[in-house]
């Protein structure tokens, strides 16, 4: 026989691996797991005389055991926590019962006369160590608790199905921002008139953007076509609003875990959707996605090369808009106006757009503005600095980063020192030790760095490992020897020529780092992913990105510019000279 219960009242949650027990007319469900990861399961406190369900907080337990005392306790031994899901835990939890029973309950307060009042004027001090005991236990009084807006609303359905006896089906679970479409269903049958709410602009813009673009089960019919399914007002408007909420965020963001980091995308819009398709994609639990559960990092150059750097930023920027403290846009070096007006995104604007790119009004540069205000790095947990490319002999210390003020150029006539952006937009890992010139960016300023210096920052920060893109790992993936540095790159096939795997990183509340890995498609599903350019299939085959010291003197006034090649024709005829002299003596 199904227990009544009050429909006014909780919802108890749904679990298993729990503990039930009875402290004279109520039912005490403590700990257990759901069908949502890491969910934190409250303690729920069914009343048979009321029929009433009320919630508590959690204990973060599930398989442990628990009892209760004379002096009315609850006392909660071993198991697994919640936080830690793959040891065992030792320790012991106690909490008193007068925080989940309301002090007029007549069957308890016969069951332990006198007991209920006398611990509801004092709360239950911390319990006690069992022996072995690695650290202290804190009473559930104690936690600080925030209110929070839950991410869904539960839905009840007005009849129960006949062929079905779970209590799961009396609900339906509706995201927040999905109410207003329920409630014209709901209205659309009850034929019940309601005021009407005015939409906040905002949010009809991002959702105009994601409701096109967010599509990974059929992610092929946003790539129809060169046009751009946007008009250039909407564009602008969209990066207007991103750069709000760039500007409201630190240089340096602190996140916890769980996370997905992805690498380099490179207008590669097709493995983007791919990724969202296969390891879900940040939207709703309700609409099969996991934003509710991961916080997601995205580690720079979103543009260029790829055929669809419009579609990716926009994306992109329509999550950070919807999702800001759970979507971050880590800074790369293709997210500079100089670099992405060679390298593919200039041209991908003047060809969608038929603007001038040199417009302060134009698309591309109200994009790049909100680069120029993107943050740097991204803290996990404090312990895992997520970066484009790495450390430098002008990065050693991880809150330098907060001392930037922002928007940030790579441009020699800005007032900060541009040198400290070189090591974290440009420089790569070696297998020498100590810092020396970076061959493979030809540029001065520009350096490779050891394991040692990796070490040496790690300590000096309280760090254990950097996670960063900026290179193609032919694996997808490229792990250190002393696995303090990991190299990862989200894009298949690298301008269609390089037959890597693409990878991104799940880190779940375990710690445990977990590479998920997409192979290249076949030539005919990709062939329109990449950029057909001579020039850039040529610096694509050396895996270099345009000199950060070109893109300096290329925005040098042009005075200073003709200074330079004048310059350099006097070396060069110094140099002849020289030759010829040699020649004569010979």
């Amino acid at each position: 026989v199904r227990a009544p219960y009050k429909a006014d009242t909780v919802i108890p949650t749904g679990r298993y691996q729990h503990k039930v027990l009875f402290v004279g007319s109520l039912l005490v469900a403590i700990g257990g797991r759901s069908n949502q990861v890491a969910e934190e399961i409250p303690v729920d406190v069914y009343d048979t005389e009321t029929s009433e369900w009320t919630s508590n907080a959690s204990v973060k337990r599930f398989r442990h055991d628990c009892w209760l005392s004379e002096d009315m306790h609850i006392y909660i031994c071993g198991g697994f926590s919640q936080d830690n899901p793959n040891l065992s835990t030792n320790a012991v939890v106690r909490f008193g019962v007068e925080g989940i029973v309301k002090a007029d309950n007549s069957s308890v307060s016969k069951l332990f006369p006198g007991t209920l009042k006398a611990t509801a004027k004092k709360s239950s001090p911390p319990g006690k160590y069992a022996k072995g005991e690695a650290s202290a236990m804190k009473t559930m009084q104690e936690e600080e608790k925030t209110f929070k807006l839950s991410n869904h609303a539960q839905v009840a359905i007005s009849s129960m199905p006949e062929d079905s006896g779970d209590f799961a089906n009396l609900v339906r679970h509706v995201s927040i921002d999905r109410l207003q479409d329920e409630a014209k269903k709901i209205v659309g049958k009850l034929k019940i008139p309601i005021s009407s709410h005015l939409p906040d602009p905002k949010d009809a813009l991002y959702s105009m953007f994601l409701n096109y673009l967010m599509r990974p089960q059929n992610y092929s019919a946003t790539l129809i076509g060169a046009t751009f399914p946007f008009k250039k007002e909407q564009v602008i408007s969209l990066a207007k609003e991103c750069l709000n909420v760039m500007k409201k965020q630190p240089p340096l963001i602190q996140v916890r875990l769980p996370v997905k980091i992805f690498g380099n995308i490179y207008g590669n819009f097709t493995d983007l959707m791919r990724f969202f398709e296969i390891w879900k994609a940040p939207t709703s639990d309700s609409s099969g996605g996991d934003i509710e559960s991961f916080a997601y990092i995205f580690l720079g150059n979103f543009v260029d090369r790829g055929t669809r750097s419009l579609e990716t930023v926009c994306l992109l920027f329509a999550l950070k808009i919807k999702y800001p403290d759970q979507v971050h846009l880590v800074r790369g070096s293709h997210e500079d106006r100089t670099v992405n007006a060679q390298y593919g995104f200039g041209e991908e604007c003047k060809r969608r757009f038929h603007e001038d790119i040199s417009d302060p009004n134009s698309i591309f540069n109200n994009i790049n503005n909100v680069f120029a205000w993107m943050p740097l790095a991204v803290m996990v947990e404090q312990k895992i600095l997520c970066v484009h490319a790495g450390i430098g002999p002008n990065f050693t210390r991880v809150d330098s980063l907060l001392k930037l003020k922002r928007p940030l150029e790579l441009d020699r006539d800005s007032p900060h020192d541009p040198s400290l952006l070189f090591d974290v937009l440009w420089s790569d890992p070696m297998p020498d030790k100590g810092y020396k010139f970076n061959p493979l960016r030809n540029s001065e300023g520009v350096v490779c760095y050891g394991s040692d210096k990796v070490a040496q920052f790690l300590a000096a920060n309280k760090l254990e490992m950097i996670v960063r893109s900026h290179e193609i790992p032919l694996e997808g993936i490229k792990v250190s020897d002393n696995s303090q540095l990991i190299t990862i790159s989200s894009c298949t096939n690298y301008c269609g020529m390089s037959n890597n795997l693409a990878c991104m990183l799940v880190i779940p509340k375990t710690f445990e780092i977990i590479p998920k890995l997409i192979p290249y498609l076949p030539d005919g599903e990709m062939s329109k992913v990449w950029i057909d350019d001579e020039d850039i299939l040529k610096s694509c085959l050396l895996y270099t990105s345009p000199s950060p010291r070109d893109l300096s003197t290329s925005r040098m006034p042009s005075s200073a510019c003709k200074k330079k090649k004048k310059k350099k024709k006097k070396k060069k005829k110094k140099k002849k000279k020289k030759k010829k002299k040699k020649k004569k003596k010979k």
